[in-house]
């Protein structure tokens, strides 16, 4: 009988044994599936290689971007002389045509004082 209760748990550890089996196969398999040390080196170097060749192509595409916004820095400075220029050009004239403005004012304020004061003397003439 003794035989008879130990079939069960003979069975159950041989199914347990068949599984740690199928795992193993399993592992096996996807080892057999790895790179070995050379093929990891070589996809190691290709990986590099082309790392090398994109870090190189971005490089070149950075010296453009640089070269571009060193010619826009010397337009914006050519550009930044230019309104500074026309700014003090149109400065002095504005500075001309307010010292004509202020010399004809003068000039009329000087007629119409001159004028009020003939006024004056004809009105307060004695007749």
């Amino acid at each position: 009988m003794e035989q008879e209760s130990l079939a069960p748990l003979i069975e159950r550890v041989g199914e347990q044994i068949r599984q740690v089996g199928q795992r193993l196969e399993a592992i096996d398999r996807r080892l057999d599936q790895m790179p070995t040390k050379d093929e990891m080196r070589t996809q190691q170097a290709e990986t590099r290689r082309h790392f090398d060749v994109v870090a190189e192509g971005l490089r070149s595409q950075i010296q453009l971007v640089a070269e571009g916004v060193s010619v826009v820095d010397q337009r914006l400075d050519r550009f930044q002389r230019k309104v500074e220029e026309e700014f003090a050009e149109t400065r002095a004239a504005i500075r001309f045509s307010y010292a004509q403005l202020e010399r004809r004012i003068l000039d009329l304020e000087g007629n119409y004082a001159a004028l009020n004061e003939r006024v004056e003397r004809l009105e307060f003439r004695p007749a």
